[in-house]
């Protein structure tokens, strides 16, 4: 066989896998059943998300019945971690869409330009097409693997921390059945402390104690919704980098401008 034949041949072959990766393995890939996995502890995730709002706002309540200003910043601390569950629960809806997005590019639109321009590099002897080819198949193969990876990871810490996010959990449906159980109306005016006794200094407390809760389930739910993935999203730009030569961060502004300017500048 000539060389023009096995050219030939070779992209007959590269044309298959193309159509392949766009038809078969993209419609795979974009699958929400392929993603079950990774779908399955987005959504467990966002439950407990909801749930820690729905407990924040309930606990906020329940310190606001409390007479007097005492509790009233307690309270306000509570209300704002609404807000605060709010961001995290939009980052783990961002990941979940993207799981089949990122899948979509990768073997819908990055592996078969590859593949293409490889193709191409075989007939057209320009300086830098086969690695243009390298390095669109790494960016893609990449982008399909990174949140899945990184929810594995986040999976690890959230399953260590689990513990305290139940106990946060309990903690604002007891302060809620004790402010409950107070008949707040017939104990007069004053200072807290003189209006409620005992019991309301206790009161107050157990509301600072599910304060410190929200803030430590807060802290796990940002690092293994928001920080980890982000982590490993730089992790693989940085691979990218090293594989290709092709800095994403510098591109995506993920790194500092004096930094870039600096790198530039000694390139030169």
């Amino acid at each position: 066989m000539d060389k023009s034949m096995q050219k030939l041949v070779i992209v007959g072959c590269l044309l298959l896998l193309a159509v392949v990766s766009f038809l078969l393995i993209g419609d795979w890939a974009t699958d929400a059943a392929r993603h079950g996995d990774t779908i399955a502890s987005l959504d467990e995730k966002t439950d407990t998300v909801l749930k820690l709002s729905g407990a924040a706002a309930l606990a906020s309540a329940a310190v606001s019945a409390i007479p007097g200003d005492t509790a009233t910043p307690i309270a306000e601390e509570l209300a704002d971690f609404t807000t605060y569950f709010l961001l995290v629960l939009c980052v783990l809806y961002s990941e979940k869409y993207l799981v089949t997005i990122l899948g979509a590019a990768a073997f819908k639109v990055l592996i078969p330009c590859a593949l293409a321009v490889f193709g191409v590099s075989l007939y057209w002897k320009r300086q830098g097409l086969r690695q243009l080819a390298f390095k669109l198949a790494a960016i893609g193969l990449a982008l399909f693997i990174v949140i899945p990876l990184s929810l594995r990871i986040s999976d690890m810490v959230y399953r260590v921390y689990d513990t305290t996010i139940r106990e946060t959990l309990t903690e604002a449906e007891d302060l809620d059945e004790e402010a409950s159980s107070y008949d707040w109306t017939d104990l007069g005016d004053g200072p807290i402390w003189n209006i409620a006794g005992h019991a309301a200094r206790d009161f107050k407390d157990k509301a600072v104690v599910a304060l410190n809760r929200f803030v430590e389930s807060l802290a796990v739910m940002i690092v293994t919704a928001c920080i980890i993935p982000l982590l490993v999203l730089l992790f693989f730009l940085w691979l990218i980098r090293q594989l290709t030569g092709v800095d994403l961060a510098a591109k995506l502004h993920l790194r500092p401008r004096e930094k870039r300017e600096k790198k530039e500048a000694a390139q030169e």
